[in-house]
């Protein structure tokens, strides 16, 4: 395979373009936690219990689920800039609709809603990874993992707003209206400062031969698929942790002979939680220093390594240990895949979005379906057994090695 190399870009257009795709990434952390965080209040608005809920969350899934779909077709034949924009103002009415549901009620609004913000959502994720690549490979440096670990800043700091205003007490429809506006207007203003926004870098439209090409012919790509189910591991690893990871602490140890505290489950994750993005934050320089295969292989080592304490580890101190591996081991999995993917330019939206579609419903369907087996074999046992997909992903994991990218020279002074 080898890189096809788009017009080259001044070097002040990349670094403007970086610090606006880290911005993206922090605001869609933010506008999806701020929501999240306010899931009890809308629960009470409503009168609806847990599972009624789990209906409207399947609204949002299904909106996902058709973005991921149709992503590889739109952003084949837009822009990433152009795509965020659509996205952001799809995503902004979307949860908008959630928002003003409250006033009425309307169910029917909250489900519409939601599933229009699952719709803007995904496919704002698949433009913005996609535009993180491309400006990963002017800079010609590794970034797509502090590019995730800003959406998990995002994420904490749009958690601790929500619960601020949770409480404060302060109402639903008022706040969230003005959280998602103001969002939707930062979102404009970075895809503005894309460099496919004014700078002729958009490498899915670089030939004609793409541009009539079908971008659903990604699916039948044999490194595409290994670089999708080492996105598929790394996210099962991610989402089981979110699901499964504080219920497990609180069954599977004992302290004295009794269950330990619900907090301590909770802060269980929140090691998990800050493990995974410090690799984020850091792992960067790594994949820079040593290549992209040797970091992966050692981080699912470690995943594995992490796994297995945590599973056999009677001791609830040893298993901290095993769960700080655990999000260290998994935090690359999913950045490096999005920057594999796009390893030849002029075929990276279709790529990119084949791999976010399997890491996404790899998201949204393994940690419920492992909650079938957790009830037959116990937590613990049942996430012992995300070690067998590690295993698979450290057997194919050579092929995501690294098409060499366009590596753009120093800015003068």
């Amino acid at each position: 395979m080898t890189s096809i190399q788009p017009d080259i870009t001044p070097s002040h257009s990349a670094v403007r373009a970086k610090y606006a795709v880290f911005l993206t990434f922090f605001l869609c952390g933010f506008v999806f936690a701020s929501w999240a965080a306010r899931i009890p209040l809308v629960m009470s608005i409503f009168s609806i219990n847990s599972a009624q809920m789990g209906l409207f969350f399947l609204c949002a899934a299904a909106g996902s689920l058709v973005a991921l779909i149709l992503a590889g077709w739109i952003t084949s034949r837009f822009s990433s800039a152009f795509t965020v924009m659509v996205s952001a103002l799809v995503f902004a009415s979307g949860m908008g609709s959630v928002a003003l549901s409250a006033l009425l009620p309307s169910q029917l609004l909250l489900g519409a809603g939601l599933f229009v913000f699952g719709f803007g959502f995904s496919l704002c994720d698949v433009a913005m990874n996609l535009e993180g690549t491309q400006v990963e490979q002017r800079l010609g440096y590794t970034i797509m993992p502090k590019l995730h670990a800003c959406f998990s800043f995002g994420t904490v700091t749009g958690a601790a707003c929500g619960a601020l205003l949770e409480y404060l007490r302060v109402g639903f429809t008022l706040p969230l209206l003005s959280l998602v506006i103001g969002a939707a207007i930062l979102l404009l203003w970075c895809s503005g400062r894309y460099l496919s926004a004014g700078t002729g870098y958009h490498a899915v439209t670089s030939t004609e031969n793409q541009t009539k090409g079908n971008p659903f012919a990604a699916w039948l790509e044999w490194r595409t698929l290994v670089i999708g189910f080492t996105v598929l591991a790394a996210s099962l690893l991610e989402g089981a942790a979110f699901d499964w990871l504080p219920l497990g602490i609180v069954t599977g140890f004992t302290l004295d002979g009794a269950e330990p505290a619900g907090w301590m489950g909770s802060m269980a994750l929140a090691l998990f939680v800050t493990a995974m993005t410090s690799m984020r934050w850091f792992g960067g320089a790594l994949i820079d220093k040593y290549g992209r295969v040797i970091v992966l292989r050692v981080c699912i080592l470690l995943s594995i390594t992490g796994l297995l304490i945590f599973g056999f580890s009677p001791n609830l101190s040893i298993a901290i240990f095993g769960i700080l591996l655990w999000g260290v081991g998994c935090a690359l999995g999913f950045p490096v895949g999005m920057s594999a993917a796009a390893d030849e330019p002029q075929y990276a939206a279709s790529r990119i979005a084949v791999v976010a579609a399997i890491g996404y419903c790899s998201l949204l369907t393994g940690p419920p379906l492992l909650g079938f087996l957790a009830n037959i074999f116990g937590v613990k046992n049942a996430l012992l057994l995300l070690v067998i997909p590690l295993c698979i992903s450290l057997m194919l994991v050579s092929k995501l090695g690294a098409v060499a990218p366009v590596k753009e020279t120093a800015e003068e002074g």
